[in-house]
Parts: C-alpha cells; structure tokens; sequence
C-alpha cells in the first residue's frame, strides 16, 4: 500500500514538472488563440550585436533564460539569452516561435492553438500535436 502511495506521488510530480508555458507563470493560457493572461515577465527587450533579441530582467539588469511573458504573448529565451525562432524542442515537446513578425504573432512569439505556416497543428499551450 505504502509503495502504491509513494509511485502515485512520484508520478504526479514528475508530471507537474514538464516544460509547459501554460503552468510556468501558475496561470491558464487563454483558449483559441495566441494570447495569455500569465502575469507579464519584469524587462525590457534589446537588440544584440548580431540583430537577434534579448529580454532583459529589471531587476538583475541581465538576460532573462526560459520562457518571457509580453504583452500577453509567449516568448523563449536559448541559454545564450537570445530569443528563438521557427520549431524547438523543450524537454520532450516541440514548440513553434514565429521567426518573422505575422498576424497576431509577434516576431518569437509562440504559435498556439492553431497551425504553424509549415501545417503542423500546436495545442493551447504551444506544444506540436502528432
């Protein structure tokens, strides 16, 4: 019994721990559409030396790394501190950033709930549907 407890327990946190932007701020992603009600991320964009984009922390004065909340779009920041573009693979998940600047999306943002320019269908929290 008490092996049961423990295997539930380990499973539910393992499944609490997936990259998802939907839970990284602890809020819901709006439904039909490409837009968020999470909390906004505390920066302020700037361009780098090679003309890519980077998110700058108010408080620290340094590049933010992970997911960027602005203007109610979803953002992801590589470990170089630069914003991505097109499909990226986090943890087990693709996901697809605009790489130019369409229709409700944002140069970066991420595309959700709908299809990605190449046809490929993304669930309301960004992530590739097989």
């Amino acid at each position: 019994m008490k092996k049961n407890i423990l295997i539930a327990g380990i499973i539910a946190m393992l499944s609490t721990a997936t990259v998802m932007p939907a839970f990284a701020e602890g809020k819901a992603v709006a439904w039909g559409g490409s837009t968020t009600d999470a909390t906004e991320s505390n920066g302020h964009w700037v361009t780098n030396s090679d003309g890519s984009w980077s998110f700058i922390s108010n408080e620290t004065g340094r590049p933010i790394i992970g997911w960027v909340v602005y203007k109610r779009q979803w953002y992801y920041m590589a470990d170089n501190g630069h914003m991505v573009g097109g499909w990226v693979k986090l943890g087990f998940d693709w996901y697809y950033f605009s790489p130019n600047a369409v229709e409700n999306q944002p140069t970066g943002s991420l595309y959700m709930n709908k299809l990605t320019p190449d046809g490929y269908r993304v669930d309301s929290n960004g992530r590739w549907v097989n």
